[in-house]
């Protein structure tokens, strides 16, 4: 089983809660390339026939999904679901990763495909837990029946309890959604676009920021030439994922980095001297 049901992590940007589960069917890399996608689909709307795929970062117990690019879509996704739905995945091409320890899954964004087999990728993906249900013997004493059913009701209130108010359960975490539009990074003498997501914790301290930097060439040969050589190298960001564009002349880097201050107040004011937009949200942990 390469799949697993997980919770979704974050809210939008208007810090709307999405409560439902993710089915995630698998993650695979593609060895020539080394990118990470996904394809899921969200339990309980496997009437939709809706197929869910796209880029993936693997952080702590998170994984967090980003859009790719149409051709991308057909050029791997739909491949891989063929061959995976056949149990003829090419592992010189495709590798399956585990992702038994993930507990959570953050959807900053997605690509979606038509698809009328999702049963069939539940069915071979995600392990069926064994049901954990004790039949009432017969002959049990009058004493266990009253306790079942003391212990029933008290069930019952609480979820009842959970229903009317499910915020009890999920408390709301701020953090910051983040935008540049004309970044400069003087070691490569190149302007770049970035996005940041910062996330905090129950006492408003920072917890995780994930960084997305893309830099635009002015030219073919300047791109070239720049890839050839893997400058990107030089900027030494830890655990960073490359991702060259050569349509486009962008390259792209997805990283987590830790924030120089601690305190919500002081990082949103922070970052705004930097130059960025930011939106203030909540999300679920």
């Amino acid at each position: 089983m390469n799949g697993k049901i997980l919770k979704i992590s974050s809210n939008d940007l208007y810090g709307n809660v999405d409560d439902r589960l993710v089915a995630v069917f698998a993650i695979f890399n593609h060895v020539k390339y080394m990118n990470k996608y996904a394809i899921f689909a969200f339990q309980g709307e496997y009437n939709k026939k809706k197929l869910y795929c796209g880029s993936v970062h693997l952080k702590e117990n998170s994984i967090v999904v980003f859009t790719i690019k149409p051709e991308e879509v057909d050029k791997y996704i739909i491949p891989f679901t063929n061959s995976y739905l056949s149990n003829k995945v090419d592992t010189s091409e495709y590798q399956i990763m585990d992702i038994s320890k993930y507990q959570k899954i953050e959807l900053i964004s997605y690509n979606e495909i038509d698809n009328n087999n999702l049963e069939l990728l539940d069915s071979i993906s995600i392990k069926k837990e064994e049901a954990v249900i004790k039949k009432v013997e017969e002959k049990s004493s009058l004493l266990g029946n009253i306790i079942l059913s003391i212990l029933f009701v008290i069930l019952v209130a609480a979820i009842t309890y959970i229903c009317l108010d499910p915020s009890v359960l999920k408390p709301k975490l701020k953090k910051l959604d983040c935008t540049m539009e004309n970044g400069y990074n003087s070691k490569l003498r190149l302007n770049y676009k970035s996005t940041i997501l910062v996330q905090f914790d129950k006492k408003d301290e920072f917890k995780i920021m994930h960084k997305i930097d893309t830099y635009k060439f002015s030219s073919l040969d300047k791109y070239n030439e720049f890839k050839d050589n893997k400058n990107e190298e030089k900027l030494n960001i830890k655990d960073p994922i490359y991702k060259y564009d050569d349509e486009k002349m962008e390259l792209t880097i997805n990283y987590s980095v830790n924030l120089y201050t601690y305190e919500y107040e002081k990082a949103l004011d922070s970052l705004t001297k930097e130059g960025y937009s930011c939106i203030e949200g909540i999300y679920n942990e």
